[in-house]
């Protein structure tokens, strides 16, 4: 069996990647099929100012004909942005319902090891490499780009790599930075100065060289598109060409079609049920036939609550579920019943890639998540009506 797949399909309108361990569907990137036509999270514009509304600490800009996106400012800024000036920016995060995009002035390059940055001069290593001895040769390599005029970030990833294959990502993405920086002033106004890669090929660099046993997909454009790509030289890449659907094949749309339902059954008989608003998402387990039979309840109830725990953690990773997310769990008396429920909450949530933190549980014993919002959630992605 194959441990660890990522399949690309067409869906729909979009461009799906499913990411399997096993059989079993572990996480899904959801984007536009035909990636130059929309404003995308990473692009790089030559945008110009259309208002600064000091009330609200922002900027409104221009960044194609017609389209505008809010650009946060700090009081100090005020004085540096004024409506009619044109400078390049970058989209930090995408429209959401009736929000526009957000940009920032601060530019990134980000490649499969390092992150080039036109915020700081600083020279920083992921806090995610904790090995003494790793960040101490993560520090020489640093050390060799010593008076560059960029930031540099050092990845996750970059543990597993040599030092000249980090050294030379970091010289190719500092020049491509200058060359962009340097050809902005004589671009017209709205110029798209940079346009980010895809989000399935950003998830494939950041999981690091040799993460999936396969990469896999029947739409032969994104198969020669991550042929060319030079960092995806080494990893397993297959165009899938059988008559039989590569979706059919996988069952993923039929996984994927889980993933918006309300009701989340358990193995125990217990269930999940998922309500996502405008302010929070609240998940509410609920014990259903699980206690059926069951003599000692307390024991049944934390049995139940940490399989609700595992699901809940997947489930917030599938559907992308951001900001305050409540769950509500079954009570227990047992203090340490509780206090090891939250630990392997908090074990299941490492294993996502967004950032994602267990706060604590209430004095009305709904445990708190926060989690990062780099994306929309999957049932703002995919409409059940497309």
């Amino acid at each position: 069996m194959i441990e660890r797949q990522l399949a690309v399909i067409h869906y729909k309108n979009h461009l799906l990647s499913a990411v399997f361990q096993g059989n079993e569907l572990y996480d899904i990137i959801v984007e536009p099929a035909e990636a130059e036509q929309t404003i995308a999270t990473g692009d790089i514009y030559l945008a110009k100012v259309k208002n600064v509304v000091p009330n609200i600490q922002a900027a409104f800009l221009e960044v194609t004909k017609n389209n505008m996106c809010y650009l946060p400012l700090k009081k100090e800024e005020f004085s540096e942005v004024m409506q009619g000036m044109e400078f390049p920016v970058q989209i930090i995060k995408p429209a959401v319902k009736s929000k526009q995009p957000v940009c920032s002035r601060k530019l990134e390059l980000t490649g499969m090891y390092a992150v080039i940055t036109t915020d700081i001069t600083t020279k920083n290593i992921s806090k995610k490499i904790t090995d003494s001895a790793t960040r101490e040769r993560m520090e020489r390599i640093l050390e060799t780009f010593a008076g560059v005029e960029y930031g540099i970030i050092l990845r996750t990833t970059c543990q597993n790599a040599d030092d000249e294959t980090i050294i030379k990502e970091c010289h190719v993405l500092l020049e491509q930075m200058r060359s962009l920086r340097e050809k902005a002033p004589h671009r017209t106004c709205f110029s798209k100065l940079y346009r980010a890669e895809r989000e399935v090929v950003k998830y494939i660099k950041s999981s690091g060289k040799h993460y999936f046993d396969r990469i896999i997909t029947d739409q032969k454009s994104i198969f020669e598109e991550l042929k060319k790509d030079p960092q995806l030289q080494d990893e397993t890449i297959c165009l899938y060409e059988d008559n039989y659907p590569l979706d059919k094949l996988l069952e993923i749309s039929s996984k994927l079609e889980k993933c918006f339902k309300k009701h989340v059954w358990l193995k125990s008989g217990g269930s999940l049920v998922i309500e996502p608003t405008e302010a929070l998402t609240v998940i509410d387990v609920n014990t259903q036939k699980a206690i059926q039979g069951k003599r000692n309840k307390e024991h049944t109830f934390f049995k139940l609550n940490k399989e609700a725990a595992i699901e809940a953690a997947k489930q917030i990773r599938l559907r992308n579920l951001s900001g305050i997310i409540l769950i509500d769990f079954i009570d227990m008396e047992e203090k340490d019943h509780v206090e090891e429920l939250l630990k392997l909450l908090e074990q299941e949530m490492t294993k996502d890639r967004v950032p994602a933190k267990v706060i604590d549980m209430t004095a009305l014993g709904l445990v708190e998540i926060t989690r990062k919002k780099v994306r929309k959630p999957l049932y703002e992605l995919i409409e059940r009506g497309d």
